[in-house]
């Protein structure tokens, strides 16, 4: 494949992960902001119902061995993706209706009313968890059918810069597309500008869903030759064959806890960054709102740079253990700029971080490709996938303990030590998980990958 035609089939499945960031803006960040600010909706309940979607995690697995098996027109991927888009793109809608039908029991001040019309928007969201799952889990097994070794830390490069592309063009048209509605005192203007939201953005998403993955996973051929032969037996494979081969290397374990403390280390800040701007440096709503985009610029860049500039020269594991270290090093910077009181030397270390947490990230999510069978892609990336998501979860949640553990300690939450503690700990997580991917072996997982299929399709034949 020429370089100009790979760019463009990137730039095309990147605008999936755009979709996803786009979304990522509406679900979590329009509809937080209206229950809680604007209809004073409980925080509790509100990140309860919102949070859901994770809680459905472990269902990659399965739709990803699914996707392993299945052939329909000869296609494996993209009836999932499709599919999955569809029921999350509805599921949109609804959950958007389900907000205002929850924002208008809290107007009329019945706390029952709002209690449990709260349960069913997080049910709403669990189904939302799934159809995300059903399709991002086959969306990323795609990369790997459609791309080599050699290709895929560039891949992963425009792919996942697009998720970040998505997220800050999604927060940009969005509140453009609410307009006054925004500015407005008048609740009920409000609700109409959500309202006309929550019915275009869902189509304009799946069209974009679709025009991004039309045509670009290859037909399976007529079960011919070793390799076809290996395809048809694996697509008949059972889920507890499946599992047989996961546990066949010592590297699918491994790599799932070496990931799963990445995860939890790079998103432990998640939960006290803002607070510690507002706390520490004084930093109004609006300013620490704003810190997100420093973060994430330096993040897109970090991922966009490391496949084509890094990676190929370092390798996957060496360029994670760079992205560890530097990410470590800049959130300690972020802590002597609490220490010193300095704003300037504060962003500055958060953009560079965000560059450090791109790198790691590039190249973590290269290993993760790396880690797969190409006969079992759907599988393992749901493996991948539940460690992500799991972990990142737990690092929210475990970011705000810590704050209030230290906290308890110092004498007050909002103290800079209690932030420092935070911040000492991530760092050292950063790090541990750099030198553990040192470790990662993608030729034996390889080897004992293959041994073990070849053992479970011989007993599931026979």
């Amino acid at each position: 494949m020429g370089s100009a035609r790979f760019i463009v089939l990137a730039l095309r499945l990147g605008l999936f992960q755009a979709c996803l960031g786009a979304l990522s803006v509406l679900t979590l960040g329009i509809f937080n902001r209206l229950l809680i600010d604007e209809f004073e909706v409980p925080a509790a309940l509100t990140a309860l119902a919102l949070g859901c979607q994770q809680l459905v995690a472990f269902s990659r697995i399965w739709f990803g061995q699914q996707s392993d098996r299945c052939r329909w027109k000869q296609l494996r991927r993209t009836p999932f993706i499709v599919g999955g888009a569809a029921a999350f793109c509805v599921l949109t809608w609804i959950a958007g209706h389900t907000v205002l039908w929850l924002a208008a029991a809290s107007q009329s001040g019945s706390q029952a009313d709002v209690i449990w019309r709260g349960l069913i928007l997080a049910l709403v969201f669990v189904l939302y968890g799934l159809a995300i799952a059903a399709s991002s889990t086959p969306f990323a097994a795609l990369l790997v059918d459609v791309s080599t070794e050699k290709q895929r830390p560039a891949l992963v490069s425009i792919v996942w810069s697009m998720l970040m592309v998505g997220i800050v063009a999604g927060a940009i048209l969005l509140s453009s597309f609410l307009g006054s509605s925004c500015a407005t005192a008048e609740l009920s203007n409000l609700i109409s500008g959500v309202e006309r939201l929550i019915t275009v953005a869902p189509l304009v998403i799946f069209t974009l869903v679709v025009a991004s993955i039309a045509g670009v996973e290859p037909r399976l051929k007529p079960d011919i030759g070793r390799h076809q032969t290996r395809l048809a037996a694996t697509q008949e494979m059972s889920l507890s064959g499946a599992w047989t081969v996961l546990k066949g290397s010592p590297q699918v374990g491994y790599f799932f806890a070496v990931l799963s403390l990445f995860t939890f280390a790079l998103f432990l800040q998640e939960a006290v960054l803002e607070p510690y701007g507002g706390a520490v440096f004084a930093m109004d709503l609006c300013t620490t709102t704003r810190l997100n985009a420093v973060w994430g610029i330096g993040t897109l860049l970090g991922i966009a740079a490391t496949g084509f500039l890094i990676t190929p020269r370092l390798g996957a594991q060496r360029t994670a253990l760079t992205g560890g270290v530097l990410s470590a090093l800049f959130v300690l910077m972020m802590v002597v700029a609490g220490l010193l009181a300095s704003t300037p030397l504060f962003r500055t270390a958060l953009f560079l971080f965000g560059v450090g947490a791109g790198i790691s990230t590039n190249a973590s999510l290269t290993l993760m490709l790396g880690l797969t069978s190409p006969l079992m892609a759907g599988t393992f990336i749901g493996v991948w996938g539940l460690a992500q998501a799991y972990a990142r979860g737990l690092a929210t949640i475990s970011g705000g303990a810590l704050l209030s553990l230290f906290g308890e300690l110092t004498g007050s939450q909002n103290s800079f030590e209690a932030y420092a503690g935070v911040f000492v700990v991530q760092a050292f997580g950063l790090l541990a998980a750099g030198l553990l991917l040192l470790r990662v072996d993608t030729k034996l997982f390889q080897a004992k990958v293959e041994q073990a299929l070849s053992s479970v399709l011989a007993s599931e034949l026979d």
